[in-house]
């Protein structure tokens, strides 16, 4: 995947398709090249042969076509969340993935009522972990959904923070949009093969799909220390306000 990535990179330079300096290729679990597109600004993240990448997309897709809230919480969390230097994997802190699949958790059960439910509940067949990645479509009806749920995006918000500074205990439970109810650290763990345990330390969301640990970057107690915080402050302050 690298070898191709690099080749990629290069007729990125040459078509000068990206802006704000030389595409970069990032040597992750999953390698991807990173470049800003020159028609739209937009910073892109490419890979290749990422099949459990493709899944996850299509789910993310799904989600947001349930309601139109949960794009712009999404968003707004990862803006937060950048605001205060949470929002870098490489630095220690949680991804932008994990930060989506927080937003969804909370949305499926963490306000009353749910506004969103869990997609592989309600449709296995559809959104399971087998099958030829070839035959997704991203472009497909979403399932039929309509949540009773009112609350505005603000009120969404501060409920998301106080799920997760009040509600959500890191040190026993796992995030799983899977189920889409938290489950235990330990049922996590033992999901896992046993070299690949250590991931499971501060902070647990569970993929999707192949059931790692997507803040698996959080590996400093005193990083991990900072994102509790965080959210504990932002709460603070706009119950204060």
């Amino acid at each position: 995947a690298t070898t191709i990535l690099n080749r990629v990179a290069r007729l990125l330079r040459k078509t000068g398709w990206c802006v704000g300096g030389r595409p970069q290729v990032i040597r992750a679990k999953v390698p991807i090249v990173r470049f800003r597109d020159h028609a739209t600004g937009v910073e892109v993240d490419m890979n290749v042969n990422n099949v459990v990448g493709l899944r996850n997309t299509r789910l993310l897709r799904c989600y947001a076509q349930l309601d139109p809230r949960t794009a712009p919480l999404v968003l707004a969390v990862k803006a937060w969340a950048s605001g205060h230097n949470i929002n870098e994997a490489k630095h220690g802190t949680l991804s932008s993935y994990s930060l989506a699949l927080m937003v969804i958790q909370y949305l499926q059960c963490g306000c009353e009522p749910a506004v969103l439910p869990s997609l592989q509940e309600m449709q296995p067949d559809r959104f399971c972990s087998e099958g030829d990645v070839r035959l997704l479509r991203l472009g497909e009806a979403p399932p039929p959904w309509r949540s009773a749920n009112t609350q505005s995006l603000g009120a969404l918000f501060v409920g998301f923070l106080d799920f997760f500074a009040n509600q959500f205990g890191f040190s026993s439970s796992c995030a799983s949009v899977r189920l889409g109810v938290p489950i235990s650290r330990q049922e996590a763990v033992s999901a896992t093969s046993t070299e690949l345990r250590s991931q499971w330390k501060y902070i647990c969301v569970e993929e999707p799909f192949d059931r790692c640990n997507t803040a698996r970057a959080v590996h400093n107690w005193e990083t991990y220390q900072q994102i509790v915080r965080v959210f504990h402050d932002t709460l603070e302050r706009l119950h204060s306000t």
